[in-house]
């Protein structure tokens, strides 16, 4: 739902727009027109100011429209309307002092005057004195009790203070005096939504849809309704009538096809794309999640053109070009991908993204000492961006490089000590150098702050199982890392080397076996296997395990391992 300050707003200026037809509107809250005339008619030469104005304001000149209601009002300072029409104005080019001050200088000539009071409430709506807008407000409805824009009002801002007890109560008054009043169901059905009672608000929504069935900002907010719910396909049939209704609704159409992406229905979501494309070609928007998509079909060509298409148009769009860049790496253009995101320049969006895409290009293709240099170039550019520092760490302990990348894990946890993802790699790292009391520090701390995380729960698990100790511990971290990934393999081998580990080698092949048929191609899982069945006296099955380890290329201290273990069965 969008914010009601918005609303509140907007009701204001709709209803200020049409500012001389309000008072034919209210007789009552006025002077009948003979004594009008009389009292307040400005004179000739203001009159001719007034009517001026009346046509700058319709070419939308407001400038002008201001400079001729001065005039008018230098010769006539004694009509409040004049006042309360320079007000608005004043509001409409966001000049909220000026126009507070001509309001009161409307109610000093005639403190009951009505538009004085309701245009001063949303001056103070729109700089947030909702205090002070409650107030004004209040009194127009005991100048004119059956005020009904009024009602509204002073229900959004109630809701805007977070009363909303008497927001709901406010508007209960409103549709008392007039049950049908479409824009009290329609605030009364916004604020239940907004407080999470959904079935109200759907009801309250339905009312309106009874009386106007086209009114397209029920239907929507119906739809987001029904989305909170967590009903669906009722949120798509109602996203579906309103394209219907009106086919250039992007709204509707967009959150279409959002659900429609989380079903994995891409093809229909991509067919929604594509029809507001054919309504609306120049929508830059849409042809970016039709690139999006695209790109998540694997239709990689036809994405690039839709990103090149709008970056023809907007160069500056740092956020197309980093699709793009990933577009072209996903041709095999590395050259192209690379000089895409090079373009986006520091102050730019995407920025930090793009060089974190970059690095992991340039990692890929075995550059990894330039990967290093393009990051460390973009830090000194963006000195506080910790995803930034956090990729350098990634980089060096890539280069075995473990005091680099600790250093740089802990610049980024000094600044943001529940960074849970620099935590785990801070443990990860200690590991590796053998510091395990660290590393187990670090996981705790993880996994005291992400009580979900299974990978936390998993390392902390098999670093007790690879040093052979705490192994009931090591167990049962395990099994809550597996509860959260059932069917991980390196959290199935975990819990199988526990195992092992307990001399339990039936119980460790069964889990080990299991791990090899989930990630066939990992060199330590194949080991591990191998070893299960080396204590199980399969020694034709450890060595084709060991063997077939070689084969998946493991890191070099894991590869002498292997050979001498081969070697030792001959």
């Amino acid at each position: 739902m969008k914010k009601l300050t918005i609303y509140i707003v907007s009701i204001v200026l709709i209803l200020l727009a049409t500012g001389c037809n309000y008072i034919k509107k209210h007789p009552a809250t006025v002077p009948p027109e003979a004594a009008l005339a009389e009292e307040t008619t400005p004179p000739t030469e203001a009159f001719y100011h007034f009517l001026m104005a009346r046509t700058k304001m319709q070419e939308g000149n407001l400038d002008g429209a201001i400079a001729e209601y001065q005039k008018a009002i230098s010769l006539d300072n004694q009509s409040p309307l004049l006042y309360v029409d320079i007000a608005s104005l004043y509001l409409s080019k966001s000049q909220t002092n000026e126009a507070m001050a001509a309001c009161r200088d409307a109610l000093i000539l005639d403190p009951d005057y009505l538009p004085a009071h309701y245009m001063l409430g949303g001056v103070y709506s729109a700089v947030g004195k909702y205090r002070e807008a409650l107030d004004e407000y209040q009194r127009v409805l005991e100048i004119s009790p059956n005020h009904l824009q009024a009602y509204l009002m002073v229900s959004s801002l109630y809701a805007e203070l977070r009363d909303f007890e008497r927001a709901v109560d406010t508007l209960h008054q409103l549709l008392e005096k007039q049950p049908k009043y479409l824009m009290g169901l329609y605030y009364l059905a916004r604020i239940y939504a907004d407080i999470k009672l959904y079935d109200q608000s759907l009801k309250y929504y339905q009312e309106v849809l009874n009386l106007n069935p086209q009114f397209e900002a029920a239907m929507m907010d119906m739809g987001v309704v029904y989305e909170l719910k967590g009903e669906q396909a009722r949120a798509m049939e109602v996203y579906n009538e309103i394209v219907k209704l009106n086919p250039l609704n992007f709204q509707a159409r967009e959150r279409l096809a959002q659900l429609l992406l989380k079903e994995d229905r891409l093809q229909e979501a991509l067919d929604q794309y594509n029809l507001f494309k054919d309504l609306d070609s120049e929508n830059m928007s849409v042809r970016v999640k039709l690139g999006l998509i695209l790109f998540q079909q694997e239709r990689y060509e036809e994405a690039a053109g839709e990103f090149r298409f709008v970056l023809a148009a907007h160069p500056q769009r740092g956020d197309v070009r980093y699709y793009l860049g990933m577009t072209l790496y996903q041709m095999n253009n590395t050259k192209g991908a690379l000089a895409e995101l090079k373009q986006i320049p520091p102050e730019g969006e995407f920025f930090s993204e793009a060089t974190r895409y970059m690095a992991f290009i340039l990692q890929k293709e075995g550059r990894i000492e330039e990967a290093l240099t393009v990051v460390k170039k973009a830090v000194e550019a963006k000195p506080q961006d910790q995803q930034l520092l956090y990729t350098i760490a990634l980089i060096y302990e890539d280069l075995d490089r473990y005091p680099e990348a600790v250093q740089n894990l802990q610049d980024v946890v000094a600044k943001e000590p529940n960074n849970t993802e620099a935590l785990f790699r801070l443990g990860i790292v200690y590991y590796k150098m053998g510091k395990t009391e660290e590393s187990i520090r670090s996981m705790q701390k993880v996994m005291a702050l992400d009580p979900k995380n299974a990978d936390a729960f998993n390392h902390l698990g098999y670093t007790y199982a690879e040093k052979g100790i705490k192994l009931d511990e090591a167990e049962a971290l395990i099994k809550k890392a597996l509860e959260l990934k059932p069917e991980n393999g390196y959290i199935t081998d975990s819990l199988g080397w526990v195992y092992y580990q307990k001399k339990e080698y039936p119980r460790a092949i069964e889990w080990l076996e299991k791990a090899h048929r989930l990630v066939p191609d990992d060199p330590i899982i194949t080991e591990h296997l191998g070893d299960g069945y080396l204590k199980s006296n399969k020694k034709e099955e450890a060595l084709r395990m060991y063997q077939r380890a070689l084969e998946l290329k493991p890191e070099k201290e894991q590869e002498r391992v292997l050979r001498k273990k081969i070697e030792e069965m001959k």
